[in-house]
């Protein structure tokens, strides 16, 4: 929870990105960012799962931190690893 007060980081996030996290892994879309305002400035975005993580998230709304979220691309997921 503390860490939803931090600075928020800077960042090329916009409402309806794609993204994922390492803490939490699977993809959800951006539904709104409160890193912009005259009142309280938090590092915290509001997504929505679209493929949940693991079974431990019931929940599609989610609030998680900014500066843990990273920009999904398909074309990252389709890539061979080297071996």
């Amino acid at each position: 929870m503390k860490n939803f007060f931090k600075t928020p980081p800077e960042h090329s996030f916009k409402v309806g990105d794609l993204v994922t996290c390492d803490c939490h892994g699977g993809i959800a879309i951006i539904i709104e960012l409160y890193d912009e305002g005259e009142e309280v400035v938090m590092n915290m975005a509001k997504i929505w799962w679209i493929i949940y993580p693991h079974t431990g998230i019931k929940e599609r709304d989610w609030m998680h931190t900014i500066d843990e979220m990273k920009k999904f691309s398909i074309f990252q997921k389709l890539r061979r690893k080297s071996f």
